[in-house]
């Protein structure tokens, strides 16, 4: 065997080593530390008997929102939050490497979170702080992040998802001059006010507000004590009303003999007579009082009869 040929052998054998070297590095450079810390958490979570967790890209931000060497403020971590719509815990672990990192998170309470079985998804986050990484070696950062979505009652009745249409909002009831308010929701009733009270000697003591007391009205009745003539008959006027006035009383022939006309006060609920010669033949009586109510001249009575 020449020197040539003793040369070759030993470089052959490093070069197979440096080729075999680099076949062993590159997977250890393509390892998705991400993935490693996913299938760790559903390894435990299968473990404590809960049903799978689903992975969530918005639980993921907020685990490197909190993960980051200068964690990101509160304001971005609570709008990822809101974001995903339901109940967030979050938990951080630092140190090197990696599975040590990943302990400590665990031991800071994502170990307990991963065996609470309410918690339905997760996201996780890896970073390696460069700043202080030296030859690989330096601090890692991981974040666990578990969510419970809020529960929701499906829709139903008018306007849920394969129900009949949903009727537009009722505007409000638009109330009356005489209500409280001006108006209610829609379904509510209008709230009346309170009823007036009338003046004395009216039919009413009190009407619903926005109406106007009624005055007293036939209330006048006349009788005859009725004689033979020569004798006078007595008219008799009896008033039910609670208020006065003045009153006439007005006979007329129907055969065109002499009539009498009689005027008169009356006192409320009083009565007033007077006489008057019989009548010869048939003769038409009116009787009409006037008197004043609420500031208003009214005709509380008329009576109307034909006598003889």
């Amino acid at each position: 065997m020449t020197r040539s040929r003793l040369f070759a052998l030993p470089l052959a054998g490093a070069i197979a080593g440096l080729v075999l070297s680099m076949l062993m590095v590159v997977p250890a450079a393509q390892a998705d530390p991400i993935a490693d810390i996913r299938g760790t958490v559903a390894r435990d979570r299968a473990n404590a008997g809960c049903p799978d967790l689903k992975y969530n890209q918005t639980l993921q931000d907020i685990a490197f929102a909190i993960a980051a060497p200068i964690p990101e403020p509160d304001a971005r971590i609570n709008e990822l939050k809101a974001a995903y719509g339901g109940d967030v815990v979050y938990f951080k672990g630092t140190g090197d490497p990696m599975a040590a990192t990943l302990t400590k998170a665990y031991a800071n309470g994502g170990g307990g979170a991963i065996g609470d079985c309410n918690r339905t998804d997760f996201g996780v986050a890896f970073i390696r702080n460069e700043a202080y990484d030296v030859d690989d070696y330096g601090p890692d950062f991981v974040g666990l992040v578990f969510g419970t979505k809020a529960v929701t009652t499906p829709p139903s009745g008018p306007g849920a998802p394969g129900g009949p249409a949903q009727d537009a909002p009722k505007p409000p009831v638009k109330c009356g001059p005489n209500d409280v308010e001006t108006e209610v929701p829609a379904g509510q009733s209008c709230t009346p006010k309170p009823p007036v009270q009338c003046p004395p000697g009216g039919p009413q003591q009190t009407v619903p507000a926005g109406q106007k007391c009624p005055p007293p009205a036939n209330a006048i009745k006349v009788s005859f004590n009725r004689r033979l003539p020569p004798l006078p008959w007595t008219v008799n006027v009896t008033n039910s009303a609670g208020i006065g006035g003045s009153c006439t009383y007005s006979a007329t022939s129907q055969v065109g003999l002499p009539g009498r006309d009689e005027a008169f006060d009356i006192a409320p609920n009083g009565t007033h007579s007077f006489d008057v010669l019989a009548p010869v033949g048939k003769y038409d009586v009116v009787t009409s009082c006037t008197g004043t109510y609420d500031g208003q001249q009214v005709e509380f009575g008329r009576d109307v009869q034909t006598v003889g």
